[in-house]
């Protein structure tokens, strides 16, 4: 997929060497084109996936269409700004997840990652542009960790449950209804994997796919991916033994009423015969 550059950027300021950026999950979904048409923007090529723009006054905005927007080194008040702006283009909206990560340009070309900031010898489009894809999805990512640990905390009310009573509290159709919400997030996860592929810029740049892996593997992105998988194969699994005994009860019902119709039918017959 491509990006598409909204304006053309001034060159950086060499000078500057702290640069801060803030990533916020606003929803599912950002429209482009809504943004970019709104705001006097080129309108993004077709199947651009992302928004990356340098204002006038210096910020920066890196505007993704999985409903993340990114900002280096703009105020609270125009973070504030540019969202209620563009609130009517968000598809889905929800809780707003948030990242942040202090960058700082030094000398040299040595990329070195600390707790809480990251030291960089080169600064250009395409790293500000990277540094602000791989904090985008380090907020998709804490978005579906709570996505999936919501469905592990109503598993365990039912679990528990099981373990106190001796029986299951979902109805055949409230197991339907958890697995269906399961499989959605799922399949959701699926859809957004491409984000936490290796952009094509990385194949070219070395120093690129550098930034890229050093940085993914500081956010823990593999693990937390991982994390999440797990949560829901444990959510998958409690599941099917939930529908599982469901459709044993549901079974065991209709033999008893089947019994009861033949039990009924004989007796029918027997007082039938007699009279």
């Amino acid at each position: 997929m491509e990006t598409q550059t909204l304006v053309e950027t001034k060159p950086q300021d060499k000078t500057q060497e702290q640069f801060n950026y803030r990533a916020i999950r606003l929803g599912d979904g950002l429209v482009l084109e809504s943004i970019a048409k709104t705001s006097g923007f080129n309108p993004p090529q077709p199947h651009a996936f992302a928004l990356y723009h340098q204002a006038a006054s210096g910020e920066y905005i890196y505007i993704l269409n999985y409903g993340v927007i990114v900002f280096c080194n703009a105020s609270e008040e125009f973070i504030n700004a540019k969202i209620k702006d563009w609130e009517p283009f968000i598809l889905q909206p929800s809780l707003r997840l948030g990242d942040e990560l202090m960058v700082h340009k030094t000398s040299g070309s040595q990329i070195e990652i600390r707790f809480e900031s990251l030291q960089i010898g080169r600064f250009d489009d395409a790293v500000n542009k990277m540094i602000m894809l791989l904090l985008a999805q380090s907020v998709v990512l804490d978005h579906f960790s709570y996505s999936s640990q919501e469905l592990i905390t109503h598993i365990k009310e039912h679990t528990s449950y099981m373990q106190e009573k001796g029986r299951i509290r979902l109805s055949q159709k409230e197991t339907l209804k958890f697995i269906g919400k399961t499989l959605s997030a799922k399949n959701h996860i699926a859809e957004n994997l491409f984000i936490l592929g290796s952009p094509e810029q990385t194949w070219e740049d070395e120093y690129l796919e550098v930034l890229h892996t050093k940085l993914k593997h500081h956010l823990d992105q593999g693990q937390r991916y991982r994390v999440i998988e797990n949560s829901l194969s444990i959510v998958d699994e409690n599941l099917s033994i939930y529908a599982s005994y469901n459709n044993h009860r549901e079974s065991s019902r209709l033999e008893w009423i089947i019994i009861i119709l033949i039990v009924i039918e004989v007796i029918d017959t027997f007082v039938t015969k007699l009279w």
